[in-house]
């Protein structure tokens, strides 16, 4: 098995959070709501300086949010960086993070578009990278209605370094099986467009977490078939799917045990990370166990250094 990536330090009580928008422009009343959740809960919050700007789809100039993503990842006041939403954009920024090379290991969480901070953080700077819920999109988006108080307890649970088992109503085995590795993944779309970079997915020995929204099951299938050319499925340890919303799930079983009938590793279905209920945060580069039997992923170290 390879080695853990770098940890970095737990988010302590009370602590800072920086909240920055690396993609999509942001809904500013979502964006309230999600940061007072994170205030009542006892943090400091900060704000990127561009984080209201608008530039088409974007939360401003690329320059603009790398600036942000720099400014709170590098600024030792700050214990953690959440991100605000999804959307489009993220992969943009890389250039200019890559003109300043220099980053400290922090907290870093967001899904969706974010997905290619989180393999790009893994990739080129060995960190644990945290794919779990977003300041508006998810937090601020229920907080007038439904609870948060499950994912936010769970993203902070996994934060402050607990070893964590995660269960869930509606969780599927596709596969029966066993497997303990290195958790990678985040949104399928997005997987697919880091091939070919400096920052390519690595699924060598990993268990692989997917997910997505919004995508017709034809496209699942289209982009399944590209990694398997790739023969991003030929080592993996195990293959976690989330709950694929608004991609018509029920024809997604047939067509992923159709793409890797050929290969004998573990797979859970319709796990509750990312998109959907976005239930659990999943700690990327950390080792993990997957058993299929009880439906369930158990960390099997702290994700965070708790020194």
């Amino acid at each position: 098995m390879k080695q853990s990536l770098i940890k970095p330090k737990h988010l302590p009580t009370g602590g800072t959070i920086g909240v920055i928008a690396p993609a999509g422009k942001v809904d500013l009343a979502d964006l309230s709501r999600g940061v007072a959740s994170l205030e009542q809960a006892g943090f400091k919050v900060i704000l990127g300086n561009h984080i209201e700007k608008s530039h088409r789809y974007f939360a401003g100039l690329d320059r603009e949010r790398a600036d942000d993503f720099l400014g709170m990842m590098q600024n030792e006041s700050v214990d953690a960086v959440f991100c605000s939403r999804g959307g489009s954009g993220s992969a943009r920024i890389i250039p200019y993070i890559d003109e300043r090379n220099l980053l400290p290991p922090k907290i870093f969480v967001g899904c969706s578009d974010v997905t290619t901070l989180l393999v790009y953080l893994s990739q080129k700077h060995g960190f644990v990278t945290f794919h779990g819920p977003m300041i508006a999109a998810q937090l601020g988006s229920i907080a007038g209605g439904a609870s948060i108080s499950s994912p936010l307890e769970h993203l902070l649970q996994v934060l402050s370094g607990e070893k964590l088992e995660m269960s869930a109503p509606g969780v599927i085995s596709l596969k029966q099986g066993c497997a303990d590795g290195i958790l990678t993944g985040g949104c399928l779309t997005l997987l697919c467009t880091t091939i070919g970079t400096a920052y390519e997915i690595d699924t060598n020995d990993r268990i692989l977490f997917i997910e997505d929204i919004g995508e017709a099951p034809y496209r699942i299938d289209r982009m399944l078939n590209y990694l398997k050319t790739l023969k991003k499925f030929d080592n993996i340890r195990g293959l976690i799917v989330g709950q694929m919303k608004d991609c018509n799930p029920d024809l997604l079983p047939e067509i992923i045990l159709e793409t890797v009938y050929d290969f004998d590793f573990p797979i859970l279905f319709s796990f509750p990370s990312g998109h959907g209920d976005s239930l659990f945060t999943l700690p990327f580069g950390t080792s993990v166990k997957m058993d299929t039997n009880k439906k369930t992923i158990t960390l099997r170290s702290s994700a965070v250094s708790l020194e």
